[in-house]
């Protein structure tokens, strides 16, 4: 029985389709099992590599609706899935290149889902891409998202998922000038202003396939890429190395560990219990530190307010190219219309601002509670 669902599992895996294992409720309260089989050769790996590798830099934990999810550590509570890297242009097309070191797993196989309780947390899964994300592009900005836990590529058709919908919160935007930086979460808009810019931009979410199981990211092409940044983009090489900490980028080539992973059972050697999430994520919150949180928001209150002000330079300029060019008895209605577009949008601007200012509290007060308890436990001691 078993020979048969791994048969059938590599098939489908050579179809082109992403597989998810149900979950199991018989291995919810499995937490250690033997591991002496060798579960690692360069270029194949076992599910139950990905639970040892990543276990060692976040938390694994049963959620009801995917199984076993992982939770990073230490990304900070402004971070979001796709920020920590650059986008860089393989074979592949556009490949992400992300700066942690067990970046290679999750940004190339599986899937992101956000929960208000644990933040954003990964779905493992087998087949690789040089990111699972659908994009948004426009004449002023380029977005893009994790694809929700769910989602299915399909030969032939394309990507699946119940809703086709990704919320507002989920995208990633940056000025279109700013794709190529090495250091991209520097420019990494406030998600405050994105309900805004995606009124600004345009849905992108087909992928290419290769041979049948090759997955290209080409949603946007390098041509309107360099069109908005107004910089050339350089095709980068993509080779494959012997381990994960081989992982590099030099100029013209990415050092990138993607092998193949072999389906597994067994659940992860350690879970975390219920009763312990809130106090593992609650402790990751209160030791970030306020100097940093407070640089954080220097840096999102200039992004925001360039990038109004920029909005607002570009509506100007159409309203006076727009009233220039209507007809003599148009120019009047015209110019009223286009008046009352700009005044809306910088309704729409102070909003953004509220909403960051508020957000931006919250989070100092977070971190100024887990302080005052860390020096109270100090104090006692």
């Amino acid at each position: 029985m078993k020979n048969l669902i791994l048969t059938l599992t590599v098939a489908l895996v050579l179809a082109g389709c992403l597989i998810y294992r149900p979950y199991d409720e018989t291995r919810a309260n499995v937490q250690v099992y033997d591991r002496s089989d060798a579960y690692q050769t360069y270029g194949e790996i076992s599910i139950a590599f990905i639970y040892d590798y990543l276990g060692q830099f976040g938390y694994w934990i049963n959620y009801s609706s995917y199984g076993h999810v992982w939770v990073p550590r230490g990304v900070g509570r402004h971070w979001r899935p796709y920020t920590r890297g650059r986008w860089v242009w393989t074979e592949y097309g556009w490949t992400w290149f992300s700066d942690f070191k067990w970046g290679w797993v999750p940004f190339h196989y599986g899937r992101w889902g956000w929960d208000r309780r644990l933040g954003w947390f990964w779905v493992p899964d087998i087949i690789w891409a040089p990111a699972w994300v659908v994009w948004r592009f426009g004449d002023f900005y380029i977005g893009w998202a994790p694809l929700p836990p769910g989602a299915e590529f399909v030969v032939g058709y394309g990507l699946r998922w119940q809703t086709r919908e990704i919320p507002h919160h989920h995208w990633v935007f940056v000025e279109g000038r700013r794709f190529g930086e090495k250091k991209l979460y520097h420019w990494v808009i406030p998600p405050e202003r994105n309900v805004t810019i995606i009124n600004f931009t345009g849905m992108r979410d087909k992928f290419t396939v290769r041979d049948r199981q090759t997955i290209i990211n080409d949603g946007v092409s390098p041509y309107e890429i360099e069109k908005l940044s107004r910089r050339p983009v350089e095709r980068v090489t993509l080779k494959e190395v012997k381990s994960p900490e081989e992982t590099t980028m030099q100029r013209d080539e990415l050092r990138l560990y993607k092998p193949t992973v072999r389906p597994d059972s067994n659940p992860p050697a350690r879970v975390i219990r219920d009763d312990e999430i809130d106090q593992k994520i609650n402790m990751e919150q209160e030791t970030e530190r306020l100097k940093e949180i407070e640089d954080i928001h220097r840096n999102e209150e200039k992004i925001l307010e360039d990038t109004q002000k920029m909005e607002i330079k570009r509506l100007k300029q159409q309203t006076e190219e727009e009233v220039k060019a209507a007809p003599p008895q148009e120019k009047q209605k015209k110019n009223s219309e286009l008046q009352a577009k700009i005044e809306d949008l910088k309704k729409k601007h102070e909003s953004e601002k509220q909403d960051l200012q508020k957000r931006q509290a919250e989070e100092k007060e977070v971190i100024k509670k887990g302080s005052l308890k860390k020096k109270s436990e100090t104090e006692k001691h």
